[in-house]
């Protein structure tokens, strides 16, 4: 087979995808163009939490996890925000945390040249003994860096009058300026282009060079009157002496994001807002170190939970629920300038969730399979919740089965905001908006995707390149190594434990078709066969994709020469 033509130059148009769903509300998956901008008072503000690898059980709440809550690890208010505004059982990201923040920005798949971010780093974490070599990704010298052409979610708010604020976490900007130059951010307060924390805590009123400098202006040691007003209100069953202890010590960085956050609010409530806070908890590293001292304690003195208890994470998980607490205490007391005699809460509305799966060494992902870094379930799987003190803007009391994706969110920020559609640019995601405020509501796409080309592997994680397809109850993968297929009933099997694809051969061909088209109309890149390796030699009846396009054989025999993309092959007479 001939080597791949890098021609990834232009915007390929993405058919509208058909929807799964149990609930949720007709869309296409190309945003159709926005009417006239709502009027000034009546456009939501957008609060935005991304925790980061806060996985699918880390929340107390069964709500967004289908009754797998943790039973060690508190999250009284993310528990309470569920409660009151719509769960989402059925919610994915991308399998660790750059693909997930480059499609929340983009609004765009992995393959899309405005995207092309599969993984952190790079996309060959599997060594020098692997049968494939992953492609480039991202920018040169830049693995994980959005290029500037892409428009964000932030430049799209802001052309409709938002003022954007980026707080915390960034990790796809090639230079933390282009934060705020090239990605669609008038402020960022925290935002680098690094992938971890390094540290948790201030250190003299500083935090580390991982954590941009602008946070720093909240980075001042604990006070007392500190600590009476922003963190004993939101303890839970924490020794009073041990808050008190505080005072004098290091500023947490989960503190000094809900502080910068609030900051921003109280200072642009006079026109819509749109706060994007990306969290570093509950990242690593997570250690005695990282942990708020209160919290840390607490949890050391709790009776371990059924699953693993590690106190350090659980302080982590709940110093974050509690910069959560903050944001929406703040929202429901303040005053909004834009609707006289309301409140902030009262237009806004916050929406968390989480950029992977959780990390096997501190959470417990069961029922789920898999972890961060992985496209199983569990590395696949996150928390999403929608809350507003406005029954318009979300329905409450709600759990929504839908299988929705990260990419939806930027597309729903847009339409929450009367954001007109970029020109030249295509929308992978959907608007969940019509979800989010009537329960009633269904989408229409049929599957969601996803393309790995690379290889993850480590003590913990064995991630092979794989392209998966998710449509109804069924979840089909395919491994590039052996050019196989595996088949697994979400509804019956969440575990991903019985492989059906030998009993269910006109299921897999039926959305094997659907993936390879996929594949197709996104020009997506394959990993190719390693130098050193003997050519693979097989043959084909049936559909085969790589370099670019599809091709149907019959009975023929390929050879992929080292160098070339391996490709996917369907075979059998339903994949004409």
């Amino acid at each position: 087979m001939r080597n791949r033509q890098l021609r990834r130059l232009g915007l390929l148009a993405l058919p509208a995808v058909l929807a799964l769903t149990s609930v949720g509300v007709p869309s296409a998956a190309q945003e159709r163009p926005a009417g006239p901008a709502r009027s000034d008072t009546a456009r939501p503000n957008i609060v935005f939490v991304l925790g980061d690898d806060f996985g699918w059980t880390d929340l107390s709440s069964p709500l967004t996890n289908q009754g797998n809550a943790n039973d060690f690890y508190e999250t009284p208010t993310l528990e309470r925000i569920a409660r009151e505004g719509t769960a989402f059982d059925n919610a994915y990201a991308s399998p660790n945390c750059a693909p997930t923040r480059a499609a929340l920005l983009t609004g765009l798949y992995a393959p899309r040249p405005t995207n092309n971010i599969y993984l952190v780093d790079d996309l060959n974490r599997g060594g020098d003994d692997t049968l494939l070599v992953g492609p480039p990704q991202g920018l040169p010298d830049q693995d994980v860096a959005l290029p500037a052409e892409a428009v964000t979610v932030g430049e799209r708010l802001q052309g409709a009058g938002y003022t954007t604020g980026y707080l915390g976490k960034f990790h796809v900007a090639a230079t933390p300026t282009d934060i705020t130059t090239v990605h669609g951010f008038d402020e960022n307060i925290g935002g680098t282009h690094a992938g971890a924390p390094g540290a948790y805590h201030a250190q003299n009123g500083t935090f580390v060079s991982q954590i941009g400098p602008e946070l720093d202006a909240f980075a001042a040691d604990y006070t007392q009157q500190y600590v009476d007003d922003n963190i004993k209100p939101y303890a839970h069953t924490t020794d009073p002496a041990a808050l008190d202890a505080l005072v004098g010590t290091d500023k947490h960085v989960s503190d000094a994001l809900a502080d910068a956050t609030i900051d921003f609010v109280d200072r642009n409530k006079d026109d819509p807002f749109f706060a994007f806070l990306s969290t570093y908890a509950v990242h690593t590293p997570v250690g005695a170190k990282q942990a708020r001292a209160d919290l840390l304690a607490k949890y050391r003195a709790k009776t371990p939970g059924t699953g693993p208890s590690n106190p350090a994470y659980g302080a982590l998980v709940e110093g974050l629920d509690q910069s959560v607490a903050r944001v929406i205490e703040h929202l429901e007391t303040t005053a909004d300038p834009r609707r006289p005699g309301r409140k902030l809460a009262d237009n806004t509305i916050v929406v968390f969730t989480g950029d992977n799966g959780g990390v096997g060494q501190f959470t417990d992902n069961g029922p789920l399979r898999g972890e961060k870094g992985e496209l199983r379930e569990g590395g696949l799987r996150v928390p999403l919740i929608a809350w507003s003190a406005n029954p318009a803007l979300v329905d409450g009391n709600t759990v929504n089965h839908t299988p929705v994706y990260s990419a939806d969110l930027h597309t729903t920020f847009a339409s929450l905001a009367g954001a007109r559609t970029p020109a030249g640019q295509p929308l992978d995601g959907v608007d969940l908006s019509g979800l989010f405020a009537d329960a009633s509501k269904q989408l229409d796409r049929d599957a969601l995707y996803w393309h790995l080309p690379g290889y993850l592997i480590d003590a913990s994680r064995d991630q092979h390149p794989q392209s998966v397809i998710r449509s109804g109850r069924w979840k089909l993968l395919y491994n590039y190594e052996d050019r196989t297929w595996e088949l697994y009933d979400l509804v019956a099997d969440i575990g991903e434990s019985d492989n059906r694809a030998a009993r269910e051969p006109q299921v897999v061909h039926r959305l094997g078709h659907k993936l390879i088209r996929w594949l197709d109309k996104l020009d997506a890149p394959l990993a190719t066969l390693r130098d050193g390796h003997a050519p693979l030699s097989f043959t084909v009846s049936g559909d085969v994709y790589a370099d670019g396009h599809t091709s149907h054989h019959r009975n023929e025999t390929l050879v992929v020469e080292p160098g070339e993309e391996v490709p996917v092959v369907l075979t059998g007479p339903a994949a004409r």
